[in-house]
Order: structure tokens, then C-alpha cells, then sequence
């Protein structure tokens, strides 16, 4: 590598068509080296690999291609953010170009990825030719299989810009709100906050919700199946996936996130509503579990996860719950920063690279 060249590094991940927690921290990471890091310039590719089926592989292939020609002026570190298994197939073409290769896979003990014996293989195999693992979270090597060759770091995640800004005074309504946002699915539990709701409506609990992303149509088709079942339409709201500023408001006007994914292990939205002063229920999960363990949350076992969300919120005053998201808002809002996690990723990124001539 030329050491006067600006050193180019290219992200890849997420989908234009399906946002979500991936396509979000795509894009701040991106907002955030762009401001904070010295050491050359980035630039974003979507792989547009989500739900991928026989109508969308054009798509993707076309974010191939645009890699591939991305190339052109020389890219020095490709960092694969790998949501699924179409993702890592983005390595073995990086490699054929010659580029150095750090990948972050967003996946939990329960991804698709890691239940499959075949597809955990595959992962593995193809995640083995990059030349540095950058983890989220400290222990997520002890809950997903990696390749044991493959070296090494951990990065911090990035919290919207918006979510510095000072909030908004705090709710005293007598209303329980409640709040789902992400690429909808049964897997990340998109369906089970009804569930909660037919729980809390059963007992008497004032409540609101409101579910905020989009689904397949087979989803989306159960989701509003299962509010009419439960008469939930006067207190379950939907909305599309919301964006920057519209997505932090909405998460501070909730007093609990309810993210019963079995699939998500460090769900970027958790921290996202934790920021904003939201207390997340979430499944146990290493990720998650390391952040309510640092600031606040509750986690449920996963094979009574309604049920456990049902008794915890039963069982606290409303009024304390929002004192205590307001006290560990200002502690996540305080403790993450661009520049701090610019610098760890930066750190990631040189440890990818071979020394200047080598």
C-alpha cells in the first residue's frame, strides 16, 4: 500500500429495501468516520441481501457488481457487516480483488446461521478468508462459532446523532407506552408484543403500543390478523419504518421498548431506545444482557418471554420506571460518543492492514 494515498475503506451491509437495526448502524458508522476519523476516507455499498429470494437476486447481484467496481480506484479495507449468509459472500470476492477484509457479524446464538449445522459451516468457513473479526460486544465470540484463526478485535456501536440532543420533558400520563421498531418478523418478535398486549389489556393495565418497520407480506398479513383477534385496534398502532430524528422521538415518547427477539443478540434498537430513556424487555441474550447489566432493562427467559414481560411490568410503579429510564439515558447518552467509538473501530481498521510496505 502506497502510504500517501488516502486509504479507502468501503462498508458493506444492510438493504436499501428492508431497513433496520444493520442498515441504520451502516449508515451512522459511516456519518461518524466521515467526521472523526483522520485516517482516510469511507464510503457505504448496501448488499441488499435481506429476504433475499429468486425477484430480489438482481438486486443483490447488482450490489456486487457495485463493489466490484467500486474498486476501481483502489479500496483498501472492505468491513462486511453480515446480517445472513448471502453477506459473506462478499468476502471471497474481496479477497480476489485484493482487499483486506474486517467483518462484524450481527447475529445471536439463535440466528438462522448458528441453529443450522449446514448454514453455521458455510458461515464459518467463508468468514475464515477475512483478515480481521470485529466484534460487538465483548463475549459474543463465546456465543456465535467463528473461525479460530481469524484474529480479533472489539469495536463499539454508534448511537444516531439525535440521540445526544437534550430530551424532551418526561411523560406523566397514566398510560403505559409501549414500543416495537425494527425489520418486523416472528423471529424478532414482532408478533409476541401483541401477545404482551392481549396479556396487559386481560389484566386491566393501561396501555398504548406502537409497532414501527416493515415485514414480508405473510408477516405483516399475521401481525394485523392477530391485533384484530385480540380487539387490540384501538390500542396497537403500526406505522412504516421511520427515519433519524422521527425514529429517536418516537422511542422518547415510549416509556419500554419490548424486543422479544430471539434472533438479535446486541440489537443496535435497544440501545437506540436506552439512549432515548426507554427501558428495554428483551430476551436473555449475551449482548443484550451486557447492556442491561452496565445501565438498566429487564430480560425474560425465552420460552416465557410474554408471560416474564407481563408479571415485570405488572409488578413496577410507572411512575419509578420513568425516573429510572430518565437516569440511564443520561448515562448511555454520556458514555457513547462518536469519537470514542471511531477510535476503537479506527484501531480495528489499521490492525486489518498489513504495516506501510509490507
Amino acid at each position: 500500500m502506497n502510504p500517501t494515498r488516502t486509504r479507502r475503506l468501503c462498508i458493506v451491509g444492510g438493504s436499501t429495501r428492508d431497513p433496520g437495526g444493520v442498515e441504520s448502524f451502516c449508515a451512522r458508522a459511516l456519518e461518524a468516520l466521515n467526521t472523526h476519523w483522520t485516517g482516510g476516507e469511507a464510503f457505504w455499498v448496501p448488499a441488499d441481501s435481506a429476504h433475499l429470494s429468486a425477484a430480489r437476486l438482481p438486486r443483490f447481484l447488482r450490489a456486487l457488481h457495485a463493489f466490484r467496481r467500486a474498486n476501481r480506484v483502489p479500496i483498501d479495507v472492505l468491513w462486511l457487516n453480515v446480517a445472513n449468509l448471502p453477506d459473506l459472500l462478499f468476502v471471497p470476492l474481496a479477497k480476489a480483488l485484493g482487499i483486506r477484509v474486517l467483518v462484524t457479524l450481527h447475529l445471536g446464538a439463535n440466528s438462522r446461521l448458528q441453529r443450522s449445522g449446514v448454514l453455521r459451516w458455510l458461515s464459518r468457513t467463508l468468514a475464515a478468508r477475512a483478515d480481521r473479526i470485529a466484534l460487538l460486544f465483548d463475549g459474543q465470540d463465546a456465543e456465535i462459532e467463528l473461525p479460530a484463526n481469524v484474529p480479533r478485535s472489539t469495536i463499539r456501536t454508534f448511537l444516531p446523532p439525535e440521540s445526544f440532543a437534550p430530551p424532551r420533558e418526561a411523560a406523566t400520563g397514566p398510560e403505559l407506552r409501549l414500543i416495537h421498531a425494527g425489520r418486523l418478523s416472528e423471529g424478532k418478535g414482532s408478533l409476541a408484543i401483541v401477545d404482551l398486549c392481549a396479556a396487559l389489556d386481560r389484566a386491566g393495565i393501561p396501555f398504548t403500543a406502537r409497532i414501527i418497520g416493515r415485514g414480508d407480506e405473510a408477516l405483516m398479513e399475521a401481525l394485523c390478523a392477530r391485533i384484530e383477534t385480540h380487539g387490540l385496534e384501538s390500542r396497537v398502532a403500526l406505522s412504516d419504518w421511520l427515519d433519524g430524528p422521527a425514529l429517536i422521538a418516537a422511542l422518547g415518547g415510549a416509556d419500554i421498548l419490548v424486543h422479544l427477539s430471539r434472533l438479535d443478540s446486541f440489537p443496535l434498537i435497544v440501545l437506540e431506545a436506552m439512549a432515548a430513556g426507554t427501558i428495554p424487555i428483551a430476551i436473555d441474550m449475551a449482548g443484550v444482557r451486557a447492556m442491561t447489566t452496565a445501565y438498566d432493562g429487564q430480560l425474560v427467559a425465552p420460552d416465557a418471554a410474554v408471560s416474564g414481560a407481563e408479571a415485570w411490568l405488572e409488578s413496577n410503579d410507572l411512575a419509578d420506571l420513568r425516573r429510572r429510564g430518565a437516569a440511564m439515558g443520561a448515562r448511555v447518552r454520556e458514555d457513547y460518543s462518536w469519537a470514542a467509538c471511531v477510535a476503537t473501530l479506527a484501531a480495528a481498521i489499521d490492525a486489518t492492514q498489513p504495516a506501510a510496505g509490507a
